[in-house]
């Protein structure tokens, strides 16, 4: 059987394809034509350059694939045309559905992301809870909350479809800005420093990036077909991830605290700037109003029914310090610390 991966080159997807070649399965790679494929070259995998806007090429890409992951997607902080987000997120899924049918493809398991799903107001976030009366805070949030309404018409039509709705993903892995919380733990480590947005009250969930690939197998293996499952970690505020990452590091950091009026004023600069030079912005105002809500979330669904068990954050921080360089598993039992 062969299983097919879009967007296996990000962050997630490359520890996905590195996964299930380890479980000897079949791999068929699925890029665009101007994406690095790195060390993935070197894996036992088929690699097909294909396009999220060209069904053609998608169903050229898939034929022969029984099952697929879509992880493909536009998951940046701006985009100098803001419809990049709606093309790439929205009519990019509708083309791989609308080829994974053509195909004859049977199975897939789409990546969206719990933002879909709306900060929680009243206690963590399920799969049930309804967005009602509240504004989306970015385009990519909107994107991906538009794109799961695609969804049914292709279920209507056989195709079984299992959303994944990762929190906000960290270990291991490519240093993008879909990577962003690794990156933030690296600059902690190496500058010994780190920014807290409004005293770091605000609650996030963190996850590890082997547990998110391990539950996006799970639901490929059990996941009930028009079903989402939210597959996160553990509910901490930005201070308590700080720390937690203190505990586990045996470092301290420098901590400046970002008042939210200053921090919307270096938004509104980095976001003049964008437009005006072309500058990519550090920060977006949406993304400021994102970060000051909370995003509590529950994956006892996921736990029920398909047995996802995902590793404590400090656990995860400790393997991902290792990765970095900053602490063996020695250091760790120690408790030394190494003045790198």
């Amino acid at each position: 059987m062969t299983i097919a991966v879009t967007g296996g080159t990000g962050f997630i997807g490359q520890a996905l394809v590195r996964k299930l070649v380890e479980d000897g399965e079949k791999v068929r790679l699925i890029a665009r034509a101007s994406s690095q494929v790195g060390h993935l070259a070197r894996l036992p995998i088929e690699i097909i350059r294909a396009e999220l806007g060209n069904v053609s090429s998608l169903r050229s890409a898939l034929a022969g694939c029984q099952q697929l992951y879509h992880l493909a997607a536009y998951a940046r902080n701006w985009a100098s045309d803001r419809e990049t987000f709606y093309r790439v997120n929205v009519e990019g899924l509708r083309n791989v559905l609308e080829a994974s049918f053509s195909c004859g493809l049977k199975r897939l398991v789409y990546v969206s992301s719990s933002v879909a799903n709306g900060p929680s107001l009243n206690g963590p976030v399920s799969e049930s809870n309804s967005r009602e009366n509240i504004p989306y805070f970015t385009e990519y949030e909107e994107s991906k909350a538009l794109s799961e309404k695609i969804i049914p018409e292709y279920l209507d039509r056989g195709l079984e479809i299992v959303v994944a709705k990762p929190t906000r993903v960290y270990g291991p892995g490519k240093l993008t800005e879909a990577n962003s919380v690794t990156r933030m733990i690296r600059t902690y480590l190496k500058y010994r420093v780190c920014l807290i947005l409004n005293q770091g009250k605000e609650t996030g969930n963190y996850v590890f990036v082997d547990d998110v690939v391990q539950g996006l197998k799970l639901m490929m293996e059990k996941g009930r077909p028009g079903e989402d499952y939210i597959l996160g970690g553990e509910n901490i505020s930005l201070s308590g991830f700080f720390d937690a990452l203190e505990e586990v590091s045996g470092r301290k950091a420098l901590r400046i605290k970002i008042s939210v009026p200053l921090a919307v004023t270096i938004s509104r600069f980095e976001s003049w700037k964008a437009k005006t030079l072309g500058f990519y912005p550090l920060i977006t105002e949406g993304w400021v109003r994102t970060f000051l809500q909370d995003w509590s979330f529950s994956h006892e669904k996921a736990a029920k029914e398909l047995g996802y068990q995902p590793r404590s954050l400090k656990e995860g921080l400790r393997l991902t310090c290792e990765w970095l360089g900053y602490i063996s598993g020695d250091d760790l039992k120690e408790g030394w610390n190494k003045n790198r």
